[in-house]
């Protein structure tokens, strides 16, 4: 899974190519672009914040079944 800071970075690199752009429709695109890394590097971000508050989950123990065995069933009738 990617990381906030790379999502932080694609932002950067996406903000320079929009400044470097010489096309308007093309250098709004990348602004875009920019700003959904952005987005999901804030999500990641508040996710990480989220589970840090939570702690890790407990695992519940698993509880075996017995077979049945042919005395058993004797036993049932």
């Amino acid at each position: 899974m990617a990381s906030a800071g790379y999502y932080r970075e694609e932002a950067n690199r996406c903000r320079k190519l929009a400044a470097a752009s010489p096309d308007s429709d093309a250098a709004k695109r990348w602004r875009q672009l920019a700003t959904e890394y952005d987005d999901l590097a804030e999500a990641l971000e508040a996710s990480d914040r989220l589970h840090l508050q939570r702690g890790p989950m407990q695992q519940q123990p698993m509880q075996q079944q017995q077979q049945k065995t042919v005395e058993d069933e004797k036993d049932e009738n």
